[in-house]
């Protein structure tokens, strides 16, 4: 029996992380995934609060255009051959213009959601894992302000991939795995534009089948949980509305926290980073 009373030696201290000042551990995929649901759940609150606000309202607004204003309706009409009425059913739909009008209503709410929201979330996402608060106004007064960068970071990856996927798929994988955390790059370390890119090519390179490893089981994760709230939606676009937003509220901030550990982990393994350098960063960023 040792002098701490108990038998065999005692159990080495839990190493650094991101919460203390110190050096930051690498962590393979099961510690980021373990380490994302243990922060989502002390910041639960905060961090859905953040995804509710904007995916709420801007969600209800896109399933009301497809759903009532613009849905394609039944019509049906009686037609007498040969002495007998048959009765026809044809799809009725709006004009193409407002079609159109709609499509385009959709794309700018997505782009609202995906820009504004991501660059709040990650910066809310981000300060959780060092310990500190997270105040919802000013993560949302910085999501503002970075409105634009966020958006511009994400159609540059989003042509890049998508170029990628076009040449035999493989590249749009390889581009896709490579640029994955271009946007806490902006985030973070306020890195803008092709900088950010560069950034997150090469914190990535050397670390591709880790990172790509842990996209894909966060995206299935993401895409289950999704499923399985969606199903209760059915076809009723209203149903759609609320099972789709406590989907999407419930599933952003675990993506953004995987994203965010992800990168805190690629600079560890890179640059040996420890906590007090990435309060520094966003403290910088801010």
């Amino acid at each position: 029996m040792d002098d701490s009373g108990g038998f065999g030696a005692p159990p080495p201290p839990p190493p650094p992380s991101a919460g203390g000042g110190g050096q930051i551990p690498q962590r393979g995929l099961g510690d980021i995934l373990t380490a994302a649901f243990d922060v989502y759940k002390a910041n639960a609150g905060r961090l859905i609060t953040i995804v509710a606000v904007v995916v709420v309202p801007l969600s209800f607004i896109s399933h009301f255009f497809t759903g009532v204003v613009f849905k394609a309706h039944e019509v049906t009409q009686d037609v007498v051959l040969g002495g007998q009425t048959i009765s026809t059913t044809t799809v009725s739909s709006k004009s193409f213009g407002a079609l159109v009008f709609g499509g385009l209503i959709a794309a700018l709410i997505v782009v609202v959601i995906s820009a504004a929201l991501q660059a709040a979330l990650t910066r809310g996402a981000a300060l959780a894992t060092v310990g500190e608060p997270i105040d919802l106004e000013a993560s949302y007064r910085y999501g503002f302000r970075r409105f634009g960068s966020v958006f511009w970071i994400s159609l540059l990856v989003g042509i890049i991939v998508a170029v990628g996927f076009i040449l035999f798929i493989i590249p749009g994988i390889i581009f896709l795995t490579m640029l994955a955390v271009a946007i806490p790059a902006l985030i973070v370390e306020n890195r803008r534009g092709t900088d950010a890119l560069g950034r997150s090519w090469n914190l990535v390179k050397g670390n591709f089948w880790h990172v790509l490893g842990t996209i894909v089981v966060a995206f299935i994760i993401t895409i289950v949980v999704s499923a399985v709230i969606g199903i209760f939606g059915d076809s009723n676009w209203f149903l759609q509305w609320i099972f789709g937003s406590i989907a999407q509220i419930i599933t952003a901030p675990f993506t953004a926290l995987v994203s965010v550990l992800l990168y805190v982990d690629l600079r560890a393994r890179v640059e040996g980073l420890t906590g007090d350098q990435l309060r520094a960063n966003l403290s910088t960023a801010a």
